[in-house]
């Protein structure tokens, strides 16, 4: 992208990929208004969650082959409209089956945008700096959208204030009429592999990242209907889940001061702790509002750290380049698998199946991390 290379189309690139999955920010408080709009249980809720989350990853899969059919600016605005139509669109279903269609056709849109641009930033330089100003301005979008949706379902009805997760899918449409009509791509350089225990230590980053990420989505989707089980009215829940959501700004912050002056290792697990102690929060300290805020805070914060110490661990230790294409591939797999799974559980079992088996995937993930470095450390023995 030699020819792309302005300060002009990174930013575009980093408001899209910051902008795109605005379902995912507000997925609680987003399944809480269609659950008062069409009377859904906790099981619908997860298979709904699930759509929107198969979309996403099918968009991601969809990537290549869209981006050989149609390139640069034309890809981009006809994804972000698409998907702004399909989002007004599902505000006004009563069908249960025609809104989970409706929903995975979204997350086919919005999987296009956020992989597109993810990549695209990737072929430019600093891309350190790049994925941190998105996370951050991603970060900061979805705590005030979230504080503000219940406030706006009150103001003007739930099919509106679900309706107008659209409007910013046109506003990506008019910041992509600054993309060239055509972008050339070429991968960035890789950086030369440190052999078998390197690429050892990628995978099982992958994997514990896949499990970071299932115990987070086998509970956020939930969220609103846990704390209207326990008395915490629409709004409070709104602005405890904006606050909440800041936690990631710290947790974005931190990486980018310490750099590589620490162990990755450590600080997942500082990350991983701080989720798991959320979890136990959300289980059975959470009745009022501040509570809920106080667990999210903590949620959020140790998982964005986490998952920024995990996707740093892949892309330094994938000495083929084959490891970090799998990242958006499993971040989206792990959101569309954990909600249908839970919904799965709720059928045989009460809600004490979510924070167990999220609790369990943070563990787990984190031993696999711990088991990489054990691994490592015996073959260089060996050796």
């Amino acid at each position: 992208m030699h020819n792309n290379n302005t300060r002009g189309l990174r930013a575009t690139l980093i408001y899209i990929a910051a902008t795109a999955l605005i379902v995912i920010g507000v997925q609680p408080i987003l399944i809480g208004l269609f659950s008062e709009r069409l009377s859904l249980d906790l099981s619908q809720q997860g298979w709904l969650l699930s759509s929107d989350m198969a979309g996403i990853l099918l968009g991601t899969l969809l990537l290549p082959a869209v981006e050989r059919r149609i390139g640069g600016r034309g890809l981009y605005l006809c994804a972000a409209l698409a998907t702004a139509a399909f989002n007004i669109t599902s505000a006004t279903l009563d069908g249960f089956a025609a809104l989970l269609a409706c929903r995975c056709a979204c997350g086919v849109g919005a999987g296009l945008l956020y992989a597109g641009a993810i990549n695209a930033l990737g072929r430019l330089p600093g891309q350190d700096r790049s994925y941190g100003l998105t996370l951050l301005l991603q970060t900061l979008v979805f705590a005030a959208f979230a504080a503000n949706l219940p406030v706006l379902a009150v103001a003007v009805g739930d099919s509106l204030a679900l309706a107008s997760i659209g409007i910013w899918f046109v506003l990506i449409a008019l910041v992509c009429l600054a993309i060239p009509a055509q972008l050339r791509s070429e991968g960035p350089a890789r950086n030369p592999g440190s052999g078998v225990g390197s690429a050892r230590i990628g995978r099982f980053a992958l994997l514990g990242m896949l499990c970071l990420q299932l115990a987070i989505y086998c509970i956020w989707g939930f969220i609103d209907q846990l704390g209207r089980e326990r008395g915490i009215g629409a709004i409070d829940i709104g602005w405890a889940f904006g606050l909440g959501v800041l936690g990631g700004l710290p947790g974005a912050a931190l990486p980018s001061l310490l750099g590589g002056r620490v162990s990755r290792g450590p600080m997942i697990g500082l990350g991983s702790l701080l989720v798991l102690a959320s979890i136990i929060m959300l289980d059975g300290y959470t009745s009022t509002g501040r509570q809920l805020c106080a667990a999210l805070f903590l949620m959020n914060f140790g998982w964005v750290l986490a998952l920024t110490y995990y996707m740093s661990s892949i892309s330094t230790n994938d000495p083929r380049g084959n490891l970090t294409q799998l990242v958006s591939v499993v971040q989206s797999g792990a959101a569309t698998i954990a909600p249908a799974l839970i919904a799965v559980l709720l059928q045989r079992t009460d809600h004490e199946a979510i924070f167990l088996t999220s609790g369990l995937a943070v563990i787990t993930g984190f031993g696999l991390k711990c088991a990489a470095g054990v691994s490592v450390r015996r073959s260089a023995s060996e050796g």
